[in-house]
């Protein structure tokens, strides 16, 4: 039974206790205990945590390794830390060592920089090391398992959930704008060749884009930091959010994609493999093709068009985003009881 079993959570920020997660697996283990970056902020300032938490995910991992006795589950919260816990577990050899869980397992598969050369060579040393893998999509499930020769019995998509501040938000009235935001495989150009047809104020916010062509009047770019709280209020005060993605194949874009819909807004997102998971087609947002500012425009224009319809399309995808929870529990107790226990036992093949 999974009560009987010991969690050791490896995550390469400083909890203060309000993450949920660990609260979720209260009366279904028997412990749960969170492995942190040191802080250094009484003694020594932010600058000396900063750096903390960059090597949290290398020494983290050194620490598990040498605590593994205790436990029976080591759940590696990031990619680094996996591969790093992954490799010492293939070194420190032992009778019996804690299975050995990855979260948040992604590639992507147009990167061809020789540092990520680096980091899938290093993948595969740490691979025999790593027990499960929770994916960021059902269809990278297929793609792993053939890329890396990963049984597909040992690998499960395992779905985010927003934060909680965001189905907190109180409703606010509305500005007539559209807003776009993030700074990570963002195609803020098919946003500008969208928007530059219509009459419609549009704002992004991203401190790194750089436009590769001259953005319309009708839209502003946002290049500051802004707090989360301020945020959220941009989200709730805009007619709809827009999400411009870069490729099909890269797993981005889903954070942001689940904290508009936590909100209830009114979304246009570029269909990927990661995005797909999160909404069905004109019920819970509205889905275009990666680079084809026509239809993205098409969409704005319906959307704003028919007011009605938008605003219930972010009450549904709200309602989604309320079960999300319960799914990502369902999939992680499922794990424990299915493949966690048969090989505590010994009896998994």
């Amino acid at each position: 039974m999974i009560h009987q079993l010991k969690l050791l959570i490896l995550i390469n920020w400083k909890e203060d206790g309000k993450w949920p997660f660990p609260h979720y697996l209260e009366g279904w283990v028997k412990q749960t205990e969170i492995l942190q970056p040191v802080s250094f902020k009484q003694m020594a300032g932010k600058r000396f945590s900063d750096i903390s938490v960059y090597l949290s995910e290398f020494y983290l991992p050194v620490m598990a390794i040498f605590r593994r006795k205790k436990w029976n589950v080591v759940v590696s919260w990031q990619m680094r830390i996996g591969i790093c816990y992954g490799i010492l577990k293939r070194i420190f050899h032992a009778r019996k060592p804690p299975v050995h869980i990855i979260q948040d397992f992604h590639i992507d598969l147009t990167q061809t920089r020789w540092l990520y050369r680096i980091k899938m060579a290093l993948l595969k040393l740490a691979i025999p090391g790593i027990d499960y893998f929770f994916c960021t999509s059902t269809e990278e499930e297929k793609i792993y398992s053939q890329l890396l020769g990963i049984s597909r019995s040992k690998i499960a998509f395992l779905p985010l959930i927003p934060p909680l501040p965001y189905f907190e938000e109180p409703d606010r009235p509305k500005t007539d704008y559209i807003f776009s935001y993030g700074n990570s495989d963002r195609d803020y150009d098919t946003l500008i060749r969208a928007v530059s047809r219509l009459n419609i104020r549009a704002e992004i916010l991203s401190q790194t884009y750089k436009p590769k062509i001259q953005p319309p009047n009708n839209l502003s770019i946002i290049r500051h930091w802004i707090s989360e709280n301020e945020l959220i209020q941009k989200i709730t005060a805009c007619r709809m959010v827009v999400l411009p993605l870069n490729d099909y194949s890269i797993a981005a874009g889903q954070i942001s994609m689940l904290q508009v819909m936590a909100i209830g807004r009114p979304l246009i997102v570029t269909e990927n493999i990661a995005t797909k998971e999160y909404a069905i087609s004109q019920q819970t947002a509205l889905f275009f093709e990666p680079g084809n500012d026509n239809q993205l425009a098409e969409h704005i224009q319906y959307l704003w068009n028919h007011r009605e319809i938008a605003e219930a399309i972010g009450e549904q995808a709200r309602k989604f985003a309320l079960k999300l929870n319960d799914s990502r529990m369902t999939v992680f107790r499922n794990v424990l009881e299915h493949h966690v226990m048969p090989i505590q036992k010994g009896t998994y093949i």
